[in-house]
């Protein structure tokens, strides 16, 4: 059993004036992977082997972009454990939902 959370990708997007960077971190069995994208065409990816390790890491580098004057734009999480449909029998409830409104 894993003692972290389940986790099959989680994304921040900082900028700083027309410049971006990208975290992204990808699960890879009991390890992880932090893609980093930007700024500009630079790329780089670091494997961790435990979440702890992980998330040391990445605070560390969102503490150096924010002292660099990147602003935190946005976040997503994505967790893959749920497939085929919205809800819990599978079915999108927002299409549900549409059906009911017509008269």
């Amino acid at each position: 059993m894993k003692a972290s959370p389940v986790l099959h990708q989680f994304a921040w997007l900082f900028t700083r004036a027309d410049e971006s960077v990208r975290l992204e971190i990808h699960e890879r069995g009991t390890e992880f992977r932090l893609l980093i994208n930007g700024p500009g065409s630079a790329q780089a990816s670091h494997d961790f082997e435990t979440m702890s390790s992980l998330m040391i890491f990445i605070t560390s580098y969102q503490n150096e972009l924010k002292n660099n004057e990147y602003k935190l734009q946005a976040s997503a999480e994505r967790r893959g454990s749920v497939r085929g449909g919205n809800g819990p029998s599978g079915e999108d409830r927002r299409r549900d939902a549409k059906r009911s409104e017509r008269p």
